[in-house]
């Protein structure tokens, strides 16, 4: 399915809650005053930690990744460098060719789609967008979260042990936190329903707490793991839409 006409729209709405402590961290020290935390993690304009779609799109694509590929898919390297044509599922050459054939809009732009591997048809590639949308996820609770400071030194690599002078601090959202979560789906087949189902089993984790998302930075180091609960979905088809337009505008 393509994007010039309605065809159904699923939202997932639900709560993130972070299972371990996660760091997100802004662009750099927030300020030049040296007694402030060296990585600081990012901020609403409130001041409360959130967690931005990319961030969720970016682990969730890599994991679907990994798993079209042990079942058999053909899944392009978005990283592919220039001359990696085998990595990548719609080239340039491929796309500057549909550009310049006398097919119509609709015509190319279906080419290009079915060309599109089931990653790049779902979270978007270079020549088409994605059919999924993830939101930013912002802090829920009652009183402004209260984030933790940790420390870090560096290792000298010859003594194995702490180097001089490398000593740094970073914020940490505590473990339990919990965030807003919305994804909006549009257009999806069939198939790409349940490839949505599956998404979401991955995010709302299994028994085996290892098997968990895990978001942010430093997640080698225990940092990251998240789980989405209390999920709700909302589905609208094209005779709801439509159902919706009569009854609100007489349509």
């Amino acid at each position: 399915m393509l994007y010039d006409t309605f065809e159904n729209r699923t939202i997932i709405r639900g709560e993130l809650t972070t299972v371990d402590p996660i760091h997100i961290g802004a662009s750099g020290k927030e300020t030049l005053n040296p007694i402030d935390v060296d990585d600081s993690v990012l901020k609403d304009a409130q001041g409360n930690p959130l967690i931005p779609g990319s961030s969720i799109k970016g682990v969730v694509r890599s994991r679907f990744e990994a798993v079209m590929r042990s079942i058999g898919e053909d899944v392009c390297d978005v990283f592919a460098q220039k001359g990696e044509n085998d990595l990548i599922c719609v080239t340039d050459q491929f796309r500057k060719k549909i550009e310049k054939s006398q097919k119509t809009h609709q015509e190319k732009a279906r080419e290009l789609y079915e060309k599109s591997c089931v990653v790049c048809q779902l979270f978007g590639g270079k020549a088409v967008a994605g059919k999924l949308r993830f939101m930013d996820c912002f802090y829920i609770g009652e009183h402004p979260c209260e984030i933790e400071r940790r420390d870090g030194v560096g290792i000298d690599r010859e003594t194995g042990a702490a180097a001089k002078n490398v000593k740094y601090d970073f914020e940490i959202v505590p473990k339990g936190t919990r965030f807003s979560f919305v994804m909006i789906a549009e257009n999806l087949d069939e198939k790409q329903q349940r490839y949505l189902d599956f998404i979401l089993q991955m995010l709302e984790g299994s028994e085996e707490e290892e098997n968990y998302l895990a978001v942010g930075g430093k997640t080698t180091r225990g940092l990251g793991r998240i789980r989405l609960e209390n999920t709700k979905r909302e589905c609208i088809t094209a005779s709801d839409l439509k159902q919706q337009m009569k009854e609100r505008f007489g349509i």
